[in-house]
């Protein structure tokens, strides 16, 4: 199967791209640095669908970059759900709070600005139904053992880019 085979079959059988998504997508990819870090319309669409599996009545995500991520993983909270997010760059806050915003999630989107090692211990009480770890990925082992005792039994922790440059 060719890239373009796949590329195909998966825009097939994928939902469309919302339009506030597609629109976030856009604004990332002529305005920002590296805009490949930004989540994209078929790992959006896999992150909503298994939100929505699991209904999480807390879910966290660690790093945020523009916020595609989060608005796919909020579409499947839960009623009286909630989700933290964590994002490092301080430049990239009133972007994230404007799309969440569009979206009607400012009430269950918290985002928390500063790096993941300091956000998280003001988090430990939390239990988490879903956990999202997409920030630096030399930490994502520091980031799985800050949380993995806070992840519910049956919960859900999903780490992006684990073999990230061929490396795990």
């Amino acid at each position: 199967m060719t890239d373009n085979q796949l590329q195909a079959y998966a825009d097939q059988h994928s939902e469309p791209e919302p339009p506030l998504l597609y629109q976030l997508w856009r604004e990332t990819h002529l305005q920002l640095l590296m805009p490949r870090m930004a989540t994209g319309h078929w790992q959006g669409r896999l992150l909503s669908m298994l939100s929505h599996l699991i209904r999480p009545r807390r879910a966290l995500e660690i790093g945020t970059f523009t916020g595609y991520a989060t608005l796919c993983l909020a579409e499947g909270l839960a009623e009286g759900g909630h989700l933290h997010t964590i994002e490092i760059n301080p430049e990239r806050e009133s972007r994230i709070r404007r799309y969440v915003a569009q979206a009607g999630l400012a009430a269950v989107v918290t985002l928390h600005i500063g790096a993941a090692h300091d956000v998280l211990p003001g988090l430990v009480g939390e239990v988490w139904d879903l956990v999202f770890i997409d920030a630096d990925k030399i930490n994502n082992g520091r980031y799985f053992e800050l949380v993995i005792e806070q992840v519910r039994p049956g919960g859900l922790l999903i780490v992006d880019n684990v073999l990230w440059g061929g490396k795990a």
